[in-house]
């Protein structure tokens, strides 16, 4: 009997500060808020845009999204939304090696070696169907590469 696969795990980049786009964002939101919460898209954040990109590929207890704790106000909800220990929050904006990397020690705490998908939260994606054709293929070459099928935790094996 064939298993299918365990979806792979979703690493949400959400700590950037938005320098470039602030006008922009102050325009459309009122104040200095980075551009992954900014209502850009029919009242959509790029955040949200990116939440739902992955939860076509990745199931929603399988994300974890990391946060500069200054920006607290913008992400408040998204606390009570994703499921336990999967909110990073990062005491400041350290860059994205640091904001990829404690985040995948986590994962490694929660879910073993398992195939992680990194979104930046900030990009807007015109085919979204593409894009994750394209990301589910990337992570079938590594599932192959690393010869496993499933993304059980190394202690189970």
């Amino acid at each position: 009997m064939r298993t299918m696969p365990t979806p792979p795990w979703a690493l949400l980049l959400a700590g950037g500060e938005g320098r470039r786009l602030r006008s922009l964002t102050r325009q459309i939101s009122g104040d200095a808020r980075p551009k992954q919460f900014c209502p850009i898209f029919d009242g959509e954040t790029l955040l949200d845009r990116t939440r739902r990109r992955a939860d076509l590929l990745s199931r929603m207890d399988h994300q974890v999204v990391v946060v500069t704790r200054a920006h607290a106000p913008y992400y408040a909800a998204l606390a009570c939304d994703l499921a336990p220990a999967r909110l990073v929050e990062q005491p400041q904006n350290a860059g994205t090696a640091p904001g990829i990397l404690y985040p995948l020690l986590r994962m490694r705490e929660l879910a073993g070696n398992v195939p992680v998908v990194v979104y930046p939260s900030d990009h807007y994606v015109s085919d979204e169907g593409a894009f994750v054709g394209s990301v589910s293929h990337a992570v079938n070459l590594v599932r192959q590469r690393s010869g496993r099928s499933t993304s059980e935790p190394a202690s189970a094996r």
